[in-house]
């Protein structure tokens, strides 16, 4: 994966591609990513979870799960259209610049791999 002078994982082609080709064997992945500015954030990602019983929220079982740990998760549809960064703000309870940013950057760019 693309990474910092300190080992962090950063936004980058390798990032996306490695993420993307882990979720499609069955596997999730965890990193320590950084915004490259000021934030660390701890994210896991899982695709096309197994699912039993009714879901809320309008999550079918199919979708890109990402994990803030401590601070908020969501499901995001993978379709070929790009997520605005005020939607994952919202549901994934975070904010401030260039972190939103530089995370639905990093979202919609595995997306993109995963279709």
């Amino acid at each position: 994966m693309n990474k910092d002078k300190y080992g962090e994982i950063i936004n980058g082609n390798k990032t996306y591609l490695e993420i993307a080709d882990a979720l499609k064997a069955g596997t999730s992945v965890i990193i320590g990513w950084t915004d490259e500015r000021y934030t660390h954030l701890d994210l896991l990602f899982n695709y096309m979870a197994y699912r039993e019983g009714m879901l809320q929220r309008g999550l079918r079982g199919n979708e890109l799960y990402v994990s803030i740990i401590s601070l908020g998760a969501f499901g995001f549809d993978v379709k070929d259209r790009e997520i605005h960064e005020g939607y994952i703000s919202e549901k994934l309870n975070i904010h401030g610049e260039p972190t939103v940013s530089k995370l639905a950057e990093l979202i919609n760019n595995i997306i993109k791999e995963l279709i």
